[in-house]
């Protein structure tokens, strides 16, 4: 460690973003204890990626996905919903290769996807862009196109309705809330092509569907979906 690093340590030490305990050298952006809470989603459902509860899936019987099939990375527990809020609201960019390693890892590990043609982030309504500064959706497929050369089209979905944060929301509010939202860019052609569909976190699913119809009267083939965290 150098001068300018041991100043920088001591003065700016590097804390755990989800518990704020000071990192040892060899730690990032999280201790090793909150890090043994990240476990990848492995026991799910098939189509749509939530934790299997017996043999039907009590999401996929509730819902009418459009998406051909839906993966998760984690289950969506206190460290990583800290983690995606630091990330989205207080521009912590770096999470993203943080949450890329991890999802390449994934990936590479359980083989999801069969062929991508296309990696595209959920795209934020461009007034929530311009006051938040950046669409951390973006930053992901960025980082995931990178590591797993996979061609980025990070404007092909519109967001041409502004929306409310779904946060608060129920299921059915989710549902009308982006109902309509989405439109295609008319400058690329998807037909007969698999669309990889980004976001930080998988809820009751209504966003991804609602761009998954949009999509799919341009004629895609397919239409996969991939989040970071998990809710039910």
């Amino acid at each position: 460690m150098n001068i300018l690093q041991t100043f920088t340590g001591l003065f700016f030490p590097k804390l755990c973003l989800n518990c704020n305990e000071l990192l040892l050298e060899n730690e990032k952006f999280i201790c090793s204890n909150c890090s043994r809470s990240l476990v990848f989603l492995e026991d799910i459902c098939h189509i749509c990626g939530a934790p299997k509860t017996g043999e039907k899936c009590r999401v996929c019987e509730t819902n009418e996905f459009l998406f051909d099939k839906a993966r998760s990375v984690f289950m969506f527990n206190k460290v990583v919903q800290n983690l995606i809020h630091e990330f989205k609201y207080n521009e912590i960019t770096r999470i993203a290769k943080f949450f890329g390693r991890f999802s390449q890892e994934y990936i590479q590990k359980y083989q999801p996807f069969e062929h991508i043609d296309y990696i595209v982030p959920v795209p934020l309504h461009r007034v929530k862009k311009r006051s938040r500064g950046f669409n951390q959706s973006e930053y992901l497929t960025h980082e995931i196109s990178r590591r797993m050369n996979w061609k980025h089209l990070p404007k092909l979905i519109i967001r041409k309705k502004f929306t409310k944060t779904q946060t608060k929301l129920n299921r059915q509010q989710r549902k009308i809330n982006v109902s309509l939202a989405f439109k295609i860019n008319p400058k690329h052609n998807i037909k007969g092509k698999t669309i990889l569909l980004v976001d930080d976190v998988f809820t009751t699913g209504s966003t991804v569907n609602s761009i998954t119809a949009a999509l799919k009267e341009k004629q895609v083939n397919k239409v996969y979906v991939f989040t970071i965290g998990r809710a039910l």
